[in-house]
C-alpha cells in the first residue's frame, strides 16, 4: 500500500486501540472505528454511520454519562477537557476517559469528534489499592488502640502496685506501735501459752488483693486465620481435541465461542479410505480363520487328500513296472524279445520306486503343516486379523468427534494448533482440532510470597469475590500449590508461589454471573479451630524463655501456669495447651 492510497488513513483509523465517534451539529453519527463498537458492545456487522446519534445512545440508561459529554460538547461548540463516564455493557461496567474537540472546515465547526479510552482495569486498581489502603489503616488503628489500652493498663497496675507497697509498710509500721502500745497500757507480758491467749494470725493482704483482681472464665469458641490474595478466573479444565486418524476434515459442526454439551458432534472426517483398509482387513480376517479351521482339520483337508493321491498313483505306477520287469523276463527267456527292452524295464521300476519314496516324504512334509505349532501360529494370526479388523471398525467410529463435556468451544494458539478448523482440511494423528474449555466449574489462578507460602495446603476452603460480580460470594477450595516459584511468578525480585483455587460448581445466578477473565478476590482459610481456647493478650506473662497465665484456683488466689500458644488474633492469643475450659484466670489490673 503505496502513502498516497486513499485508504491508507481510513485503514489507520480503523485500527486505533481508542474508540472514535463523529457527530455532526444533527446528531446524525459520520464515522466510527471498530475499537469504538467493540467499546460499547455494538453489532459490528450493524453499520452506524448515518443514524441518529439519539437513537442509539438516548434511549439507554446504560451510556447516560457518556451522553451527556457528547451532547455538551455538540450544545457548547467546543472542546471538552477529558471526562470520566461509566457505561454498562453487557453484565459488566466500563470506565472510560472521554474527550472531544470539533472539526473545523472553511474556519466553522461543522462536526464534533468524541475519543473514548478504556480505563476500566485501572479504575479497579485504583479501588483495590484504596480498599486495601483502609483495610490497613483500620487494622492499624486498632493495634493502636489496643496498644493504647495495654500500657493504660500497665500504668494502672503499676500505680495499684505502688499504692499496696504503701499500704503494707504502713501496715508493718503501725502492727509494732500497737503491741508497744497494748503492753504499755496494761503492763503484764503476755502468756501465749495461757488457755485464754488467742494468737494472732498475720493478715494475708497479697492475697486479699489477688482475690479482688478481675478474672474471666475461658470457653472455647472458634477462631480462624486467613490469608487474602488476588488472581482471575479461568476455565476449570481447557481439553485439546486431537484427530484419532489421518483423514480430510469433511465437516465442522461447532466453532470458538459456541456451547457445546457433552456428546455434541464437533466434525467429522472422511470414511473413504477407512473403509477401503477396513474392507481389506476384513478379507486378511476371513482367510485367516479359513486358515485356521483348515490347519485344525488338516488330515481331512484337500491338501492332505491330494497327497495321499499322489501316494496311490506313485505305488500302483510301481506295481505295473514290477510286473512289466517280470513279463520282460519270461519272454527274454523264450527269446522272443530282446535283452534291451528288459533293461528299459528294470529302469522305468527304478523311476517308480523313486516316485514312490518322493510321495512318501511329501505325504510326511505336508503331515507336518498340521503340526500343533502350525496349529498355534494359524491361530495367532487370526487373532491379530481380528484385532486388525477392530482397529479399522474403530476408527472408522473415530470419525465422528465428540465433545467429551460441557463447555465452550475456545482457540488455544499453540505449537500443534495452526489456523481455525475447516472443512477439506488434512488432519494428522495428534493434530488439535478444537479445545474445549469447561466453565462450569471455574478456578482462580493467584500467587503467594515465601512468607505464607508454608500456610497454604491442598484442600483449604477459600471464598471468591470480586469486582464483576458484586455481592456474590462463591465457594472452593486450594487444589495446587506450586512446589517452586518460578520465574514468572516473581514480583519486584521476591520469589512467589503459584496457588490454584477452584470453585465448587456454579449453579443458578452464580453461572451466569462468573465469566472466565474477570479479576477476583481470594480468602483461603489456612487455620481454624472451633474449640479454640482464647485469652487476652495482656493476661498472658512471658519471662525466662516461657510463657505463662494467673489460673484461679479454689481457695481464692490464683497459681502461675505455664503455658503453650498458638496464632494470634488482634486482641488475643490461642493457648493450645495447658489450659482446660471452664477454669477462670485472673486479668493483671
Amino acid at each position: 500500500m503505496s502513502a498516497r492510497d486513499p485508504n491508507v488513513h481510513l485503514n489507520l483509523f480503523q485500527c486505533l486501540s481508542d474508540g472514535v465517534l463523529a457527530t455532526d451539529f444533527d446528531g446524525v453519527i459520520r464515522m466510527t472505528n471498530r475499537a469504538f463498537h467493540k467499546m460499547f458492545g455494538l453489532d459490528p456487522d450493524n453499520p452506524v454511520v448515518g443514524r441518529g446519534f439519539g437513537e442509539l445512545f438516548l434511549m439507554s440508561e446504560n451510556f447516560d454519562e457518556f451522553t451527556e459529554v457528547v451532547l455538551d460538547a455538540v450544545a457548547e461548540r467546543r472542546e471538552i477537557p477529558r471526562r470520566v463516564a461509566r457505561i454498562r455493557v453487557g453484565d459488566g461496567f466500563r470506565s472510560l476517559s472521554v474527550t472531544s474537540s470539533c472539526l473545523m472546515e472553511g474556519g466553522e465547526r461543522v462536526a464534533v469528534i468524541v475519543v473514548a479510552s478504556d480505563i476500566t482495569e485501572i479504575q479497579e486498581l485504583r479501588e483495590t489499592e484504596l480498599r486495601q489502603a483502609e483495610v490497613i489503616e483500620a487494622q492499624l488503628g486498632e493495634i493502636q488502640a489496643a496498644y493504647s489500652d495495654l500500657e493504660g493498663r500497665n500504668r494502672e497496675l503499676s500505680a495499684l502496685t505502688r499504692r499496696l507497697r504503701q499500704v503494707r509498710g504502713a501496715a508493718m509500721l503501725a502492727g509494732p506501735l500497737l503491741f508497744l502500745a497494748i503492753g504499755a497500757w496494761y503492763l503484764q507480758p503476755l502468756d501465749y501459752f495461757s488457755a485464754g491467749a488467742t494468737p494472732v494470725a498475720p493478715a494475708d493482704s497479697e492475697s486479699a488483693d489477688q482475690a479482688a483482681l478481675p478474672s474471666i472464665t475461658i470457653q472455647p469458641r472458634e477462631f480462624s486465620s486467613t490469608i487474602a490474595l488476588r488472581g482471575a478466573l479461568s476455565p476449570g479444565r481447557i481439553e485439546r481435541i486431537a484427530s484419532p486418524i489421518e483423514s480430510l476434515v469433511t465437516a465442522v459442526h461447532a466453532v470458538p465461542g459456541d456451547r457445546v454439551s457433552q456428546g455434541d458432534l464437533l466434525a467429522e472426517l472422511d470414511t473413504g479410505l477407512l473403509a477401503d483398509e477396513q474392507r481389506r482387513a476384513e478379507v486378511e480376517h476371513i482367510e485367516a480363520r479359513e486358515r485356521l479351521l483348515e490347519i485344525e482339520n488338516w488330515e481331512n483337508s484337500s491338501t492332505m487328500a491330494r497327497t495321499r493321491r499322489a501316494l496311490r498313483r506313485a505305488k500302483i505306477a510301481l506295481d505295473d513296472a514290477e510286473r512289466e520287469v517280470s513279463n520282460t523276463s519270461f519272454l527274454l527267456e523264450q527269446g522272443i524279445i530282446p535283452s534291451s527292452q528288459q533293461e528299459q524295464a528294470k529302469r522305468q521300476h527304478e523311476s517308480r520306486m523313486l516316485d514312490l519314496e518322493e510321495a512318501e516324504r511329501e505325504l510326511e512334509a505336508v503331515r507336518a503343516q498340521g503340526s500343533d505349532d502350525e496349529v498355534r501360529k494359524a491361530r495367532l494370526q487370526a487373532i491379530s486379523a481380528e484385532e486388525r479388523l477392530r482397529v479399522q471398525q474403530e476408527k472408522l467410529n473415530l470419525t465422528r468427534v465428540v465433545a467429551p463435556f460441557s463447555g465452550v468451544v475456545v482457540e488455544q494458539p499453540g505449537p500443534q494448533y495452526q489456523a481455525a478448523l475447516a472443512a477439506g482440511q488434512p488432519v494428522a494423528p495428534g493434530q488439535v482440532l478444537l479445545s474445549i474449555a469447561d466453565l462450569e466449574r471455574l478456578r482462580v489462578v493467584t500467587s503467594v510470597n515465601e512468607v505464607d507460602f508454608r500456610k497454604i495446603e491442598s484442600g483449604q476452603q477459600a471464598r471468591i469475590t470480586g469486582p464483576g460480580f458484586p455481592g456474590l460470594e462463591a465457594e472452593g477450595s486450594v487444589t495446587s500449590v506450586t512446589s517452586w516459584a518460578g520465574g514468572g511468578n516473581r514480583k519486584r525480585g521476591a520469589p512467589e508461589f503459584e496457588v490454584v483455587v477452584t470453585l465448587n460448581p456454579l449453579e443458578g445466578e452464580a453461572l451466569g454471573r462468573l465469566v472466565a477473565g474477570m479479576s477476583a478476590y481470594v480468602t483461603i482459610v489456612v487455620y481454624q479451630n472451633l474449640e479454640a481456647l482464647m485469652v487476652p493478650i495482656d493476661a498472658v506473662g512471658q519471662g525466662g524463655g516461657e510463657a505463662w497465665l494467673r489460673v484461679a484456683d479454689s481457695e481464692g488466689g490464683w497459681e502461675r501456669r505455664p503455658v503453650e500458644l498458638g496464632l494470634t488474633a488482634l486482641d488475643s492469643v490461642e493457648v493450645v495447651a495447658g489450659l482446660s475450659p471452664g477454669e477462670r484466670i485472673v486479668l493483671p489490673q
